[in-house]
């Protein structure tokens, strides 16, 4: 069953999904995934409990689209960091429920005015995940960035790891970065790490004893990864985050980050996607 429902008042349109295969919650304020939880599992995606849903504001938790710039804009750091996609309302163009259980939305983000490309954003919503977000027409020369900003839900943020990305370069940016262990990665505070170059054959995996599963991402169009959290400290003074939520999640986000040097040309469309699925373990 699929239902559009406004728990957080008119301006935040929230699509609840209901099958056999998962619950799923998508906000359209942001073409946000808000939560999925595939059947006899425990959520897979993390939000917030102190999330702030007021118009101007990004949802803190979930997957919020960062778009079409990651960071601050290449040319006018007055304009929002990461982007309008998820702070503006975006349009169901299509919903349709398979008879296996998964249910496919697209969402739309048409041009601001006509110096700005348009947006979409496919959702595959099962027992598996998949999102793909699609940028086009483009009407002159852009350089571009973007990421989906996953954050997963975890057992113990400290005693999780993170495998796929032992090969590859990464800059850390956290203020005050702690040592983690490495390869795999297990980490144990504040992390702000921007991995690139990283091949889109990279098996990504996040294994949580805790709750005897393993989180698989797969990614195209993508040539970094960003691994986040803010550790217990920027947590505790974070309004929409509070004390001790650093401990229930950790963000891997598929991205093209503006040190990938990606132009996009009049009429030139890109599409970045991320799978995610779900695999139990002893």
């Amino acid at each position: 069953m699929v239902t559009t429902e406004y728990p957080h008042g008119e301006d935040f349109p929230v699509i609840r999904i209901e099958t056999a295969l998962c619950s799923a919650e998508v906000s359209l304020y942001g073409a946000q995934l808000l939560s999925w939880t595939p059947a006899g599992q425990q959520p897979v995606i993390y939000m917030s409990p102190r999330a702030v849903f007021r118009r101007g504001k990004a949802l803190r938790g979930g997957i919020p689209i960062c778009w079409p710039w990651f960071g601050k804009h290449p040319q006018d750091a007055s304009l929002p960091t990461h982007g309008v996609a998820r702070t503006s309302l975006w349009q169901l163009a299509a919903q349709e429920e398979q008879e296996d259980g998964r249910v496919r939305l697209l969402l739309a983000l048409p041009p601001a005015d006509n110096m700005t490309p348009s947006a979409a954003l496919a959702m595959e919503i099962g027992n598996e995940l998949t999102l793909s977000l699609m940028t086009m027409d483009v009407p002159q020369a852009m350089p571009f960035s973007a990421a989906m900003h996953c954050y997963y839900a975890v057992s113990d943020y400290e005693k999780i790891a993170l495998t796929g990305l032992e090969e590859c370069a990464f800059t850390e940016y956290a203020a005050k970065p702690v040592p983690h262990l490495e390869d795999p990665l297990i980490p144990a505070g504040n992390i702000d790490r921007i991995y690139c170059p990283v091949s889109e054959n990279a098996e990504l995996t996040i294994h949580d004893p805790g709750r005897k599963r393993s989180i698989r991402i797969s990614r195209a169009g993508s040539g970094s990864c960003i691994v986040w959290n803010p550790g217990a400290e920027l947590a505790a003074g974070m309004p929409d985050l509070g004390a001790g939520e650093q401990q229930h999640f950790l963000c891997v986000e598929t991205g093209v980050v503006p040190a990938e040097n990606i132009m996009l040309r009049c009429g030139e469309t890109h599409e970045l996607t991320t799978r995610i699925q779900v695999i139990p373990i002893d």
